[in-house]
């Protein structure tokens, strides 16, 4: 688990424009803590926190609903 206010970005690795992320993950590998949270699936979403990145087969859209609900639950009101 992640604390939601840890979250840089959650990245949809299987979108074309991933390809960008994935030249990032390539070159800045080495300044981060990699953490594959796949159990040996593939991965659909990269998130980034300030020194790790975890690698997910969960899609970033759940991922999104997930930090978005739970970050709600707290909130004062909601649209």
């Amino acid at each position: 688990m992640v604390k939601n206010s840890e979250i840089v970005a959650i990245i949809n690795l299987c979108h074309p424009q991933s390809e960008a992320c994935q030249e990032y993950v390539e070159k800045y590998k080495d300044a981060y803590k990699l953490v594959d949270a796949t159990e040996g699936g593939e991965a659909s979403s990269l998130v980034l926190t300030e020194d790790t990145l975890y690698l997910s087969a969960i899609s970033s859209l759940t991922l999104k609903k997930r930090a978005s609900d739970i970050w709600l639950e707290d909130a004062a009101y909601t649209r």
